[in-house]
């Protein structure tokens, strides 16, 4: 069975458009809910701007959706496939969620103007964007019993606030060959400016240790990283961490981890520098 890739994440954290890259690199075969949820309503001769009130009312097209993905899995094809629920539906498929700082998503939202997306300020779009996204997570535990949104769903986590769309893709495709390999691959890579770190008790001589051996392509000590509300906290490797900041890295790779920041003191990478 040909590699299937599932793209989920934030909105606005470009995943149509890192999608278009993929299929043109690999000749994958491209799929999206929506274009699922086009080719429903144009059977059910509905108009696809309302498809998704009509829905409300007629769950029995939902599944028809759910299905399609579902029917995917047996297609013996290399795929990309753009859905916030893919990596659930899909067997055996390379889970992936693209995770954007809100304000970066609200941003290229905002400057986007979508016909179905129009705000009058990036601050709208922070608000609306929060609400929908809230919205969704209910929904979709009440209706499947998952969490589209926990991280721990995924075999690769990547952030794209500041990476442009060619060095995710990159990153994609070579975490996906390393999954091939091993089903058990997980990964985790951030923006080191994305990063909250303790406040206390960094070590300078380490950082600046650690700097070169980035510089030179060394190993430094593993990084973990855990999600609380939206934002990233380091959890271990505070000093490997800021040495990537230095180094002006475009990803941190992480280990995710289970944790809440506890009352302790962070500070925001980019804030610090």
């Amino acid at each position: 069975m040909n590699l299937k890739i599932t793209l989920a994440g934030d909105l606005g954290s470009g995943k149509s458009t890192v999608s278009d890259i993929i299929v043109a690199r690999t000749g994958a075969e491209y799929h999206a809910t929506g274009l699922i949820a086009r080719r429903v309503a144009e059977e059910h001769n509905i108009d696809v701007l309302e498809i998704n009130k009509y829905m409300e009312t007629h769950p029995e097209l939902d599944r028809e959706i759910d299905d399609g993905l579902v029917a995917l899995s047996d297609i013996d094809k290399m795929m990309v496939i753009d859905s916030r629920m893919a990596w659930h539906f899909v067997k055996g498929n390379f889970s992936v969620y693209m995770t954007t700082e809100l304000e970066t998503s609200a941003t290229r939202i905002f400057l986007a103007g979508r016909a179905q997306e129009k705000y009058a300020s990036v601050e709208e779009a922070m608000v609306k964007i929060k609400e929908r996204e809230a919205s969704e997570k209910k929904r979709y535990k009440e209706k499947y019993g998952v969490d589209r949104m926990d991280l721990f769903n995924y075999s690769l986590v990547i952030d794209t606030t500041k990476a442009t769309p060619d060095e995710i893709c990159d990153c994609i495709l070579s975490c996906a060959d390393m999954w091939c390999i091993d089903n058990n691959f997980r990964a985790c890579y951030i923006s080191p400016l994305r990063l909250n770190y303790p406040a206390d008790n960094l070590d300078i001589e380490k950082i600046s240790e650690y700097s070169r051996c980035i510089e030179l392509g060394k190993t430094v000590p593993k990084i973990k990283v855990f999600e609380h509300e939206g934002s990233f906290y380091v959890a271990e490797g505070a000093e490997s961490a800021v040495a990537y900041s230095l180094c002006d890295s475009t990803f941190v790779p992480c280990e995710l981890v289970k944790g809440t920041p506890d009352g302790t003191e962070y500070v925001k990478m980019k804030d610090s520098l």
